[in-house]
């Protein structure tokens, strides 16, 4: 009678004999440490976070694959070695469950190719395509069946890459309506906000720049690294800092290009030169650069307006309605026709995080009147 069976029949509400709930209460009142431990694995099971991610999970197999490795050596003291090295080890897992690491056994198989348009999805150098359900814990793999990271609820994260010795490149692709964060290989923290595209390497090499692209807007938390300055690449500029918080939005229809610093230090330089330096920013600036002309316009502002987002918030300060609109369709996932034109050079101050998008537009009525209706995810604005 082995202690891990009882405590996975004890999870799945299996009905246990005599014997066996005699072997177990034993167990339990053996240590603290196995009767909290044994607390820990019921808090886990009964988390409503991590429930899609114990589902696609087999959980008994799970278990005993992870006891069967480390059963095989030499049995002296054979039940107190089973339960040190039970502890020791399915304590090791169910710590990989929490953070999204699992070995190759509990990993799930690979998606379909298929782009869905309301998924966040990850496209790896091979061109493989793997949609990151929001609700599943699980590990990242290359085509060799390696682990190159760990996605957990939210988050990607790449720290801890050993074996990699060569730049490879992944893509990350967060739909309108959703956000997401990437932990890099060096410890950066970027947040994706709605409708972004974040190509990375799965790790930072010695002797190269940690250079990256983003299509649409992500705040960075950069990691200091003196020797290796770290690159954000739009369509247009280059933003190069060593270690700082800043956000850049580059989304491909808005005429500008903005860059909102909001701690250390960062420099500016064009796409085609990134050795000549055009601007260098300090806490507070935000440096517009305009697609089309290549104009460069640099200011101070308050910069919670431009990082609010990260927080769930969208705020708005003296903004036209026009470029409010296309905010609001990436924050909702909506798609919104504007045939009232007085309409969009109407100016507008107003926070919002947890309003829907028809209690948004109302709020928007109260200081200049207008009608809407919606339908599905189509939004149809008019005159009063």
């Amino acid at each position: 009678m082995e202690i891990i069976d009882l405590i996975i029949k004890k999870l799945h509400h299996h009905v246990l004999s005599k014997e066996e709930e005699q072997f177990f209460d034993a167990w339990i009142q053996e240590s603290e440490k196995n009767s909290g431990f044994y607390i820990e694995l019921e808090q886990l099971k009964n988390k409503k976070e991590v429930v899609a991610a114990l589902a696609t999970v087999n959980t008994e197999l799970a278990w005993k694959n992870v006891i069967r490795k480390y059963e095989k050596e030499t049995k002296r003291n054979q039940k107190q070695i089973f339960i040190n090295r039970f502890l020791r080890y399915a304590a090791v897992f169910v710590g990989a469950l929490f953070l999204g690491y699992a070995v190759d056994a509990y990993l799930l198989p690979k998606n379909t190719t298929v782009l869905p348009t309301n998924e966040i999805t990850l496209q790896s150098d091979n061109g493989d395509v793997q949609v990151l359900s929001s609700d599943n814990i699980y590990g990242i793999k290359d085509i060799n069946g390696k682990i190159l990271g760990a996605k957990s609820a939210s988050r990607l994260d790449f720290r801890g890459i050993k074996y990699v010795d060569k730049l490879i490149y992944n893509t990350l692709t967060v739909p309108y309506g959703k956000k997401f964060e990437v932990t890099l290989s060096d410890g950066t923290l970027v947040h994706l906000n709605s409708g972004s595209t974040f190509r990375f390497p799965i790790k930072f090499l010695n002797g190269h720049k940690r250079q990256v692209h983003i299509i649409g807007e992500g705040f960075f938390e950069v990691t200091k690294d003196k020797k290796h300055p770290f690159v954000v690449e739009t369509s247009q500029m280059n933003v190069t800092v060593l270690g700082t918080k800043f956000n850049v939005s580059a989304y491909p229809e808005d005429a500008f290009i903005s860059t909102v610093l909001e701690e250390g230090s960062v420099s500016i330089s064009a796409i085609n030169d990134i050795h000549k330096e055009v601007l260098r920013l300090v806490p507070g600036d935000q440096v517009n650069w305009g697609v089309k002309a290549n104009a460069v316009n640099r200011k101070q502002v308050d910069t919670d307006i431009y990082t609010s987002w990260i927080d769930g918030r969208i705020v708005f300060k003296n903004q036209k309605f026009e470029n409010i609109i296309k905010k609001l369709e990436r924050h909702y996932n909506v798609k919104i026709n504007n045939n009232y034109q007085a309409l969009n050079k109407e100016l507008f101050t107003a926070t919002f995080d947890v309003e829907t998008i028809e209690e948004v537009l109302n709020s928007f009525a109260e200081s200049k009147t207008f009608k809407f209706k919606i339908k599905d995810k189509t939004i149809t604005i008019n005159k009063p």
